[in-house]
């Protein structure tokens, strides 16, 4: 298993939890071969070092070959754009309040992260998704998600309409308070909150879930990931609708547009340390009967 030499800790240096648990972690002394920079996700730019660790601009994370994100699920999404977008391994460090993607633990940071530099861990592939905006034939990107794709409309208290289309197929017109495309990552965030099911994330599917639907008949379904999804908002003239990626970048769409929404050709590489067990991440997560496993045990009989 390659080693990294590399680091870059991505977190956002206004807050002070957070700097704090870097600190700690840069006390631990990383050996003479091992580079440590620092990128702030907040682009506030309101540090400029961090224990002597200078603290990088996007130009220069490509010279990194692992990122580390300190935070919580809303640092570990933005990491996941840089680790796309230059192809770099990440992992997280939960500092946040329920941390899905952040699986290592403050208390252990310095004994785990010193196993990935030294090769003791497992990789797994997660699917993001690509929105397009379509109008009069001219398509443009508006970017990437690693959890989910939601479209609303912008004023708040007003049900909207949308069409969906999967393959060229014509599926349904769907009236509530939105739509949302996620991914098998995404399936425990806001997909989980509108009634999706929850999907191993080694999953190749997309979830189409419907925002608090006008008809009860109008349920979530989940689709291969290699399908192109169409959807078309149904939108008076004067009216906007929004587009939110990971809850975060917010575009808006008019009369006219529709959104095409695909997987990327290439998905991110997350990195876990070797213990590491997605279901175990359920049952500590969603507060699933955390003593039935031992009472399954005890209750088996070994020949």
């Amino acid at each position: 298993m390659p080693s990294f030499k590399n680091i870059l800790f991505v977190l956002n240096t206004g807050d002070q939890n957070s700097v704090d648990s870097l600190k700690v972690i840069l006390q631990k002394n990383f050996s003479h071969d091992v580079s440590v920079k620092v990128f702030d996700s907040s682009y506030s730019n309101n540090i400029t070092e961090i224990n002597l660790i200078k603290v990088i601009n996007e130009s220069e994370i490509h010279q990194c070959d692992l990122i580390i994100s300190i935070g919580g699920d809303g640092t570990m999404l933005k990491s996941a754009k840089l680790s796309h977008q230059h192809q770099i391994p990440v992992t997280g460090i939960n500092k946040g309040r329920l941390g899905f993607l952040t699986d290592i633990n403050p208390s252990t940071a310095n004994k785990t992260i010193n196993n990935l530099i030294s090769g003791k861990f497992i990789t797994e592939d997660r699917l993001l998704i690509e929105t397009i905006i379509n109008k009069d034939g001219i398509k443009n990107s508006i970017g990437i998600a690693l959890n989910d794709v939601a479209i609303r409309r912008k004023e708040t208290g007003r049900m909207m309409k949308v069409t969906t289309s999967i393959d060229g197929n014509y599926i349904n017109q769907h009236e509530g308070d939105g739509f949302i495309v996620s991914t098998p990552t995404g399936s425990t965030a806001y997909s989980l909150s509108c009634g999706g099911p929850i999907l191993k994330p080694d999953v190749e599917a997309f979830i189409l879930v419907p925002i608090c639907p006008h008809s009860l008949n109008d349920r979530p379904m989940v689709i291969p990931s290699n399908s192109e999804i169409l959807i078309e908002p149904i939108l008076n003239t004067g009216e906007i609708a929004e587009i939110a990626l990971d809850g975060d970048s917010s575009y808006e769409i008019k009369q006219g547009e529709t959104i095409i929404i695909n997987a990327t050709k290439t998905p991110i590489k997350l990195i876990h340390p070797e213990d590491y067990d997605y279901f175990d991440v359920l049952r500590s997560k969603l507060l699933w009967g955390s003593n039935k496993k031992k009472e399954l045990n005890k209750g088996c009989i070994r020949i």
